[in-house]
């Protein structure tokens, strides 16, 4: 099993839960988000101590924070470490468990009168701000490595637009995709997908057209 494996289950548990699931917003493996409530989850396939620090640098963002690992693990972790349910629960912080198909809720998070949270609304507006400009759910959480970013998202689109359209002008791109960027993602050309053709007309680079067509088939 692979940390990878656990947003999925996660994911439609929080979706279940009328919230909207996205994975990796910034150092969030996945974040959710339902009216304004904010729900942090980390997932991780073993316990460590560095796990509940990860945890509670999370609660600076929302006091609704879980940690979720595979549920054999966690059985096995409780047998020699019972005193696990008693920490989180003084933290405040919630544990789930996970298998290849679902995902349950064990602890729930509480925060107490003896919990007095530090917070970090600047990094809060950060994550909101990359939550509200994804459009797509491209990103798992528990990837390690490149994200789909807002901006990445948009790039696909647009590669996706020209491999249809084979060749267009910015304007019609921007048409086509309803991307208000369109003009100045293509004029950028941060990842090389991009030409222009004698034309003077966009289509897709050789390197566009490779890792589109790896993305989406």
């Amino acid at each position: 099993m692979k940390e990878t494996d656990l947003f999925k289950p996660v994911r439609k548990l929080f979706l279940d839960q009328g919230y909207d699931v996205q994975g990796e917003i910034l150092a969030a493996d996945v974040f959710a988000v339902k009216e304004k409530e904010v729900v942090i989850i980390e997932l991780k396939l073993s316990m460590s101590l560095k796990l509940i620090y990860q945890a509670i640098e999370r609660q600076k963002v929302t006091p609704f924070v879980y940690i979720a690992l595979p549920k054999v693990h966690i059985h096995q972790h409780l047998k020699t470490n019972p005193q696990l349910k008693t920490l989180l629960l003084k933290v405040g912080i919630g544990l789930i468990e996970v298998t290849l198909n679902d995902a349950n809720i064990i602890i729930q998070p509480a925060i107490n009168d003896q919990i007095q949270l530090k917070t970090a609304p600047q990094k809060k507006r950060m994550m909101m701000r990359e939550f509200n400009a994804r459009d797509q759910h491209q990103t798992l959480g528990g990837t390690n490595g490149k994200k789909v970013t807002a901006y990445k998202e948009k790039v696909i689109e647009i590669a996706k637009a020209l491999l249809s359209l084979k060749e267009a002008d910015y304007k019609l791109i921007k048409e086509y995709t309803r991307i208000e960027q369109a003009a100045t993602i293509l004029r950028n050309n941060f990842d090389g997908w991009f030409m222009k053709n004698e034309k003077g007309l966009y289509e897709l680079s050789p390197k566009g057209m490779d890792e589109i067509n790896m993305l989406l088939f």
